[in-house]
């Protein structure tokens, strides 16, 4: 009964204690965690990498919606105007034989599932708009006599081909919609007689040529959008377009950009090519642009940027270069924005000098991939994101109050936890003098992660306040880097002298007779020695491996190389050896052999009746497991998750590197020694069971014999015929009448 007790006690107190670090989790949440964003009418969090990539996510799609994706530097006068709304002379349409499946609006004609164009609607209609169409082929001459059409909509229509002349006599048409459609190709007279078309609409389409020769000379053409389409540089054609003002590239095929490419478009304004494939840049690209106001680059596979490739861009106000994989950007490429109001250069780490960009007197809008760089870089910058990492703030290195008192909290639980077990284990004879040897030990490289966080704790109060200011000096300093080599010795160490630990148990109670040797202290010892060095050596590899950078260890304030928030960084591969092959490797091996002690003391038990402590056993077995699973499981999901590119919330580093790694270091006294028979034996000979004499009655001496009488009974060895089983209990369940409570299970564990 008092096994059972205090088994329940035990898992009473740790479910209280995983719901209350649950609950303080989550009511410490603003209404979104730092670096993330609501979506309108729900509890969706989206992460700011997620908000205006071009893909709906938020149910009612407000992380795509204009106002909420631009911040109003650019070209916004012409394609951000209803040019669809501005009047046009109606005529009296005679429309008084309307065809089936059309509805006028004044001489505004739309129709739904049409296979072809319908030929019996007014010569006086001014726009025609088809819906759930199949109309394959738009054949030469379809409009002809439609010659008032102002807008014509055909998206979504099902469309192949166009045959050319299949414009024709359209002098009018200013809007050509043909978005969400098959078609493949334009070419020469698929546009023959738009001579005042000005805005041409053809994304998500499948096209892989697209020719414009049509449009030469026109000063009318003044938008086009070809985006998520397979166009690449050679299969783009521009002729010379004096008017064109904005052109929308974004999801092709391109992989260079040319320096002819877009020479016949002097008056272009805006031009987009995100999201392609795009390696190199032409030094000369951008030649003719004089006029360019705003460029969008962003998520391509660019690597470097030539010197001078922005030379021309004297009136350009906003440049997205996010999201590539840029080795170096120099800030001499950047120089001759002189005029710059928004700089996106999120996802590429920089190492420039201070106030770098301060050469951009009217910068307003800047993002960066950390949120340091801001005050570092950019400090006269009205507006930078991000505003935190998740971890820290432009204030505080522990931005949240809970993660600072957390971090002195568990530091002090586990300094002193891990103090007591050595005092404990030195001040005490033991007669398994191993398990001593290889218990201190785990102690002492606990109390390293105690003392890990003990450091950060005082780096944040030091800090308090003006964190921005040294942010950057911070990580990239060689004491951030020690810190973080004492945290990555500490896990690493506990993590192979308790696979080493697990495994010595595992040989002398799974296979006792098969003459295996028992380890001796002497060899316990210089197995101790080579753990700490292999430990040692793993913490230090990333350092003089990347000996010319110190961000392996300073990729945040915390000093701890996870990589789940930028998986891919320097040093990416070590941190995966680290987390998904060794530590996983020994998650793997702890449960295991553990289930195997289990199985073979559960069997020898049932074979012999031996009844001491069952349900502690089980007990002390699945906590020692599930504090390893608890501390090692969410890491490594993590990592594997952050591999993936899965969103993962960016203030959870700091809760796993607070709350779920220090785990074991808090834990593993409790599990090794305080929960031991023979400690609790101690502790009752010693002052705490004075006290509690003193409180309690004393036992009499007819207590004593019936307890004494009763434990005798408890360690009989007998099968039910009677027979003696003492030769099929493992060595290290080798009862004596007298120390099998005391020193059975400690011996084990």
């Amino acid at each position: 009964m008092r096994y059972k007790r205090i088994g329940t006690i035990g898992a009473v107190l740790i479910t209280i204690l995983c719901l209350l670090s649950g609950l303080m989790y989550y009511f410490n949440q603003d209404t979104c965690p730092v670096g993330t964003f609501l979506c309108h009418n729900t509890t969706i969090c989206l992460p700011q990498r997620n908000w205006c990539d071009q893909e709906d996510q938020c149910p009612y799609g407000d992380d795509e919606m204009f106002e909420n994706c631009n911040d109003y530097h650019g070209v916004l006068d012409w394609f951000g105007s209803d040019r669809d709304s501005e009047p046009v002379r109606e005529f009296v349409c005679d429309a008084t034989d309307i065809p089936v499946g059309c509805k006028y609006v004044k001489c505004r004609v739309t129709c739904y599932e049409y296979s072809e164009i319908p030929r019996n609607l007014s010569p006086q209609t001014t726009s025609i708009t088809l819906y759930d169409s199949s109309i394959e082929r738009v054949r030469m001459g379809a409009f002809a006599q439609y010659s008032e059409i102002r807008i014509l909509y055909l998206d979504n229509s099902g469309i192949y081909t166009i045959e050319k002349g299949a414009f024709l006599n359209l002098t009018k048409l200013f809007w050509l919609a043909l978005d969400h459609n098959q078609i493949s190709e334009f070419l020469p007279g698929h546009f023959t007689g738009l001579t005042n078309l000005e805005s041409l609409r053809a994304n998500k389409n499948k096209l892989i040529v697209a020719d414009f020769s049509d449009f030469q000379g026109s000063d009318a053409l003044y938008f086009i959008n070809l985006n998520e389409n397979h166009l690449t540089s050679k299969t783009l054609r521009l002729p010379e377009l004096p008017a064109l003002n904005e052109i929308l590239l974004d999801e092709n095929d391109f992989e260079t950009i040319s320096d002819t490419l877009f020479a016949g478009c002097p008056a272009l304004k805006s031009l987009s090519i995100q999201k392609n494939k795009i390696k190199t840049i032409d030094e000369k690209t951008f030649r003719n642009l004089e006029q360019l106001v705003e460029l969008n680059l962003a998520f391509n596979e660019i690597t470097t940027v030539p010197l001078n490739v922005f030379q021309p861009l004297k009136n350009l106000t906003r440049l997205q270069l996010g999201y590539n994989p840029l080795h170096n950007l120099p800030m001499a490429v950047l120089n001759p924005l002189t005029k710059l109001l928004s700089l996106d250069l999120e996802d590429i780490n920089l190492d420039v000098e201070k106030n770098a960009f301060d050469v951009f007197p009217q910068l307003d809008f800047v993002y960066f991939k950390k949120f340091h760089y801001c005050a570092t870089y950019a400090p006269k910058a009205r507006r930078c994101r991000p505003t935190s990492d998740g971890v820290s703030s432009l204030s505080h290195l522990l931005d949240k109050t809970l993660l600072r008192a957390a971090v002195w909290v568990i530091s002090c639980v586990t300094c002193m936890g891990n103090l007591l077990v050595l005092w404990g284990r030195f001040a005490a004879n033991d007669e398994n003098r191993v398990l001593t040897i290889i218990i201190r030990n785990l102690a002492v490289s606990d109390m390293l992660m105690g003392i890990y966080l003990f450091l950060i704790a005082m780096v944040d109060i030091i800090f308090r306040g003006n964190y921005n200011q040294i942010a950057s000096s911070w990580m990239s300093s060689w004491y951030c880097t020690l810190v973080g080599v004492l945290a990555m010795t500490s896990l690493e160490v506990s993590v192979l002298i308790l696979s080493f630990m697990s495994l010595e148990r595992y040989v002398l109670i799974v296979a006792p007779l098969k003459g295996h040797r028992t380890a001796t202290p002497r060899t316990t010892s210089v197995s101790m020695m080579i753990i700490w060095i292999i430990g040692i050596i793993l913490a230090l590899v990333p350092v003089f491996h990347w000996r010319s950078s110190t961000r392996f260890y300073g990729l945040n304030g915390m000093c701890f190389p996870l990589h789940i928030d930028d998986p891919y960084y320097i040093g990416w591969e070590y941190s995966a050896f680290i987390f998904l092959g060794l530590n996983f490797t020994g998650l793997i091996t702890i449960g295991y052999v553990y289930a195997g002690m289990f199985v073979s003391i559960w069997r020898t038990r049932h074979a012999c009746s031996l009844s001491v402590g069952d349900f502690e056993f089980a007990l002390r077995f699945f906590l020692i497991v599930l504090t390893d699973a608890a501390c090692w499981a969410p890491i490594i999901i993590l990592k594997i998750r952050a591999m993936m590119k899965c969103p993962i919330p960016a203030d959870l580093h700091a809760w796993v590197v607070v709350f779920i790694l220090p785990v074991n270091s808090a834990v593993n006294p409790l599990l090794y020694t305080f929960t031991t028979p023979k400690f609790r034996e101690r502790l009752s000979e010693g002052w705490f069971g004075k006290i509690r004499n003193c409180i309690t009655r004393k036992p009499s001496s007819a207590d004593s014999q019936i307890s004494t009488t009763r434990s005798n009974k408890n360690i009989i060895l007998s099968l039910p015929n009677g027979k003696n089983c003492g030769n099929k209990i493992p060595p290290l369940l080798g009862f004596n009448t007298e120390r099998v409570q005391s020193s059975g299970q400690d011996r084990i564990l």
